[in-house]
C-alpha cells in the first residue's frame, strides 16, 4: 500500500494494533513508575511503617496514596488493610472511600479530557463508535467488576474515560464498589490487629486481589472462546 503525503507511522498502523496499544498503554500506566522507582518505593514503605505516626498524618498518607493510584504502583488492598488496622473500621473506611473514589475520579476526569485527541489519533470513526457503544453498554459492569482487581481498576476508569462515558453512569458504580471494598478491607484489617496476625492478613490482601484478577481473565477468555465458537 503506498505511503500517503504526511502520513505518519502511527496512521500506518492497522486499527487492531491501535486498539492494543491503546490498551496496553492504559494497563502500563501503573507498572512503568513501579519498573522505574520500584526499590525506592518500598524502602521508603518500610522505613514509613516504622515510624510512629499520628492517626491524623496516618490518614493523610493513605488518603494520598489511594489517591494517586492511578499514577503509581500502589498496592490498593495493602493500604486499605492497613487503614484498618491503624485507624479502625470506621476512620479506616472513611479514608479508603475517600482516596479510592479521588483516584478513580481523577484518572477517568483527565482520560475523558484527552479522549478526544487519542481517538481521533488512534482510532478510526467506525471503530470509535463501536468503543463509545460499549462504554455506554457495558461501562457500569465493567466499573463494578474490576474495582477490587489490582491494575484493571485504573486501567478500567482510564480506558472509559477516553471512550467517553459519561459522569452521570460513572458515579453510581464506583462510589457503591467504593464504598464495599473500604468498608470490608477496613474491618478485615481491624480484625487482623485485634487478633494480632495483621502479618498474614496483609499477605491475603495482596494474594486475593491478584488471584480474582486471574479468575475474571480465564471467566473472560472462556466467554470469548464461547462466542467464536
Amino acid at each position: 500500500m503506498p505511503r500517503k503525503l504526511g502520513e505518519s507511522p502511527i496512521d500506518r498502523m492497522p486499527t487492531f494494533i491501535k486498539k492494543l496499544v491503546l490498551v496496553a498503554g492504559a494497563l502500563a500506566i501503573p507498572i512503568i513508575p513501579f519498573v522505574i522507582w520500584g526499590h525506592d518505593l518500598q524502602t521508603a514503605a518500610d522505613a514509613w511503617q516504622q515510624t510512629h505516626t499520628s492517626p491524623v498524618v496516618m490518614a493523610i498518607g493513605l488518603f494520598v496514596l489511594l489517591a494517586f493510584d492511578v499514577f503509581l504502583p500502589v498496592p490498593s488492598s495493602l493500604v486499605n488493610t492497613i487503614a484498618g488496622a491503624k485507624l479502625g473500621i470506621l476512620a479506616g473506611s472513611l479514608v479508603c472511600f475517600g482516596g479510592l473514589t479521588v483516584g478513580a475520579a481523577l484518572g477517568f476526569g483527565l482520560a475523558k479530557m484527552a479522549g478526544p485527541a487519542i481517538k481521533k489519533r488512534w482510532l478510526e470513526e467506525g471503530d470509535a463508535a463501536t468503543l463509545r457503544q460499549f462504554a455506554d453498554t457495558w461501562g457500569v459492569a465493567t466499573l463494578v467488576i474490576t474495582r477490587p482487581l489490582p491494575i484493571l481498576a485504573e486501567a478500567a476508569v482510564v480506558l472509559l474515560g477516553i471512550q467517553g462515558l459519561s459522569w452521570r453512569k460513572f458515579w453510581p458504580p464506583v462510589l457503591l464498589a467504593n464504598g464495599g471494598i473500604a468498608i470490608a478491607y477496613a474491618a478485615f484489617g481491624q480484625m487482623a490487629a485485634d487478633q494480632e496476625w495483621l502479618v498474614i492478613a496483609l499477605a491475603i490482601s495482596a494474594g486475593f486481589p491478584l488471584l480474582l484478577t486471574y479468575f475474571v481473565r480465564k471467566w473472560l477468555q472462556r466467554r470469548q472462546q464461547e462466542e467464536a465458537a
